[in-house]
């Protein structure tokens, strides 16, 4: 039996991990796992072996990773985004740094391929075309502990993937929560509102990615480990496209049908600007198959029959509930 553990498997990517790794996988003897601790409240009842746990309780992670026996971690659980990061660093530094050596260690220890989730604001701002080779940039506390962590499983695993993810958008599966606070998702919802989109800039590029395609890439890697792989050794830039913050707009009311767009000056607290080349990808045969247009009709038809009840609730935004959980930022 291979088995696998996700961590962070309840989340907004994770939950989606779930559902295809036991869709792929019905015809093969696979257990899923999912580690979790559920801090953005709420319930998880997907009919998978469920483990409530913090990363930070690292005797915890000891013992359930050295009993577990897996064959592989999908190491997804963290905090995420620029704002959420900056509320309180040495908690970002526990949760996204010393956490995920841990799990590396672990893994090396137990000779467990690793999967682990990192972000191309890597990059920060660069106006080349970028490749997994590329020269970094981190401009937050998330960039910097993602790289640092990044680096170290380099250095010490040889059976690893790492995903560098595109900005994410569109709907997960019906058992995670909802990301509100997404650049392409909170502008479906204010053009549907038949707001004005304010656009900080616009000629900034973001590489995106559907949080389904994703997923679809962590579930390959997971499964997969014979010598012919889709995912060898290394690290993969995942994204469907790059796109400027105000084609994003233009492409958004158009499809949604209503809004509008106002130009403002470029905020200076967030300075990233990366486009990425998908070469690497484009080489396997792993492919995104959601489209923008794709995502944003579907983020659309939740808005229209209702289904989240208060789009501004800190449960959907990232950075909102790690304030109301952790207090104000705090310095390095």
């Amino acid at each position: 039996m291979r088995k696998i553990l996700v961590t962070g498997g309840a989340g907004y990517i994770g939950d989606s991990v779930v559902e295809f790794l036991t869709n792929f996988s019905p015809n093969r003897d696979v257990r899923v796992e999912v580690l979790d601790d559920l801090i953005y409240g709420g319930s998880y009842m997907r009919d998978v072996f469920f483990i409530r746990t913090d990363i930070t309780d690292y005797e915890a992670m000891e013992k359930i990773i050295l009993d577990g026996k897996y064959d592989c971690i999908v190491h997804l659980a963290a905090l995420v985004g620029d704002g959420a990061c900056a509320v309180n660093p040495s908690r970002t530094k526990d949760v996204n740094l010393t956490a995920t050596k841990i799990i590396a260690y672990l893994c090396k220890k137990t000779n467990t391929k690793l999967v682990f989730a990192s972000t191309c604001s890597v990059y920060g701002a660069n106006n080349d075309w970028l490749t997994e080779d590329s020269s970094t940039n981190p401009l937050s506390i998330y960039a910097e502990t993602k790289l640092a962590a990044e680096e170290y499983i380099r250095d010490n695993l040889d059976n690893y993937v790492i995903f560098r993810l595109g900005t994410l958008f569109g709907m997960s599966t019906g058992h995670a929560r909802v990301r509100c606070d997404l650049v392409a998702n909170i502008l479906t919802y204010r053009a549907a509102q038949g707001d004005v989109l304010e656009v900080h800039g616009g000629e900034q590029w973001r590489p995106l990615l559907h949080v389904r395609d994703a997923a679809r890439g962590f579930a390959l890697a997971a499964l997969d480990d014979e010598p012919k792989s889709v995912f060898s050794r290394g690290t993969y830039i995942l994204a469907l496209r790059n796109c400027r913050i105000s084609d994003l707009a233009k492409e958004i009311i158009e499809t949604v049908g209503a809004g509008s767009i106002e130009s403002t000056p470029r905020a200076f607290e967030d300075l990233r600007n990366y486009k990425v080349d998908m070469s690497k990808v484009k080489s396997t045969t792993y492919h995104p198959l959601i489209t923008l247009k794709m995502g944003i009709q579907e983020m659309h038809e939740v808005l229209k029959d209702g289904r989240i009840a208060d789009i501004w609730s800190p449960e959907f935004h990232n950075a909102r509930y790690i304030a109301s959980k952790y207090g104000k930022a705090k310095s390095n």
